[in-house]
């Protein structure tokens, strides 16, 4: 059996869990995880929910790129672009920090959670150690995804950053919240949820809840929550200024962000209203629970997964927190939830597979050159999926 490192992208919390989601497949099928890096920007503390996790595993902490949001409620493309090249030296030094961790540790492999040092420090090393990247991000590259027609510029952009991650890397696993053909270049898998959401048995309750990842949204959740006070909801946060739980009003609670507590409050919620998420979304399907899908303005990567999460049957995107939109789409909502378990339980095994054949032999090198495409191509019409029975 083989000792890995986990490569992983410190922002938000869907790579972080996706990452204990493996490790616990890992574990199960003989594998071990001997060590964690993980890419944060501006020194954020690593979350404590993923260093509980991973115990006295040893654990890496570098600078690495994020979004960047600036003053307002949306993205900064192309600043958040250009710090490839205006913290390039930062970026070098985070590879040479990764070159030696991994030089420490001698792994017979490496995962990457979208990572972007991973990429550059394989470019940096030429490492030979097996690697495979994972992330719904990668299944943009396959030809059979259907994405949205817009935004030619922003896909583009996105896609260049995605190849960058996966630079070296032998396998490119694409998460997906349905069944897709895999290509030449880019294999689908379900979504990876850790063994704790999977064990939860979903109650029929009355609030809603909302998580954000950025806390300025939550002006627009205020004001709706204000004009509805009959609508109770719970609401999980970032914002710097407020580490405790906030009692806005008799109707509005804002948490920070706490993986047990969220789960907790998921459990038992109506619905959920998400920023847009792959893994917020994914844990929803899973639990039953209707979702209302805002992207953050300018988000391609939200966009796309909101786009993705309708046709999949998961509730219902928007491009604003108008939180009627979600009360008038309730009662027509149709769960797909077992048929979506069905799939997300295809994970265990293989999973399995693919980490085992990381190591086990030769295979695919992700290279991508001037004839091989961006895999967004032949994009069709917007439709929903239809779910198997």
């Amino acid at each position: 059996m083989g000792k890995f490192i986990f490569t992983v992208q410190g922002e938000g919390r869907g790579h972080l869990t996706q990452a204990i989601s493996f490790t616990q497949i890992a574990r199960e099928a003989g594998h071990e995880v001997i060590g964690y890096a993980v890419g944060s920007f501006q020194g954020r503390k690593i979350p404590s929910f993923f260093l509980d996790f991973i115990g006295d595993t040893p654990v890496l902490q570098y600078e690495s790129p994020s979004i960047i949001f600036g003053n307002g409620k949306s993205v900064q493309l192309f600043k958040t672009a250009a710090q490839a090249f205006t913290n390039f030296k930062t970026f070098w030094k985070s590879a040479t920090q990764l070159e030696a961790f991994v030089n420490e540790l001698q792994p017979d492999g490496i995962v990457n959670f979208y990572e972007s040092i991973t990429g550059l420090y394989k470019l940096k090393s030429g490492s030979k150690i097996p690697t495979m990247s994972v992330g719904h991000q990668y299944l943009l590259l396959n030809k059979h995804f259907e994405s949205i027609p817009e935004k030619k510029i922003d896909r583009m952009l996105l896609n260049m950053n995605t190849m960058i991650t996966s630079i070296g890397s032998k396998k490119l696993l694409g998460l997906s919240f349905r069944p897709i053909d895999n290509d030449a270049k880019i294999e689908v898998v379900p979504p990876l949820l850790r063994q704790q959401v999977k064990s939860i048995v979903p109650q029929a309750g009355e609030r809603w809840l909302a998580y954000l990842t950025h806390f300025r949204l939550s002006e627009d959740i205020m004001a709706w929550s204000n004009a509805n006070p009959e609508v109770k909801l719970d609401c999980f946060w970032d914002n710097p200024t407020r580490k405790e739980t906030y009692h806005y009003s008799d109707s509005l609670t804002f948490h920070p962000i706490d993986a047990e507590n969220y789960l907790a409050k998921m459990t038992e919620c109506a619905g959920l209203i998400s920023t847009a998420g792959f893994e917020s979304v994914a844990e929803a399907m899973y639990l039953g629970k209707p979702a209302m899908m805002v992207p953050v303005p300018n988000h391609i990567e939200q966009m796309i997964n909101a786009f993705d999460g309708e046709m999949s049957g998961a509730g219902i995107g928007a491009t604003s927190f108008d939180l009627s939109i979600f009360k008038n789409y309730l009662p027509s909502h149709v769960s797909v939830k077992d048929q979506y378990q069905e799939w997300v339980d295809k994970s265990q095994s293989l999973m399995a597979g693919h980490l085992s054949d990381l190591i086990a032999q030769p295979v695919y090198v992700a290279n991508f050159g001037q004839n091989q495409g961006t895999g967004l191509s032949g994009m069709l019409g917007r439709r929903r999926f239809r779910w198997s029975r």
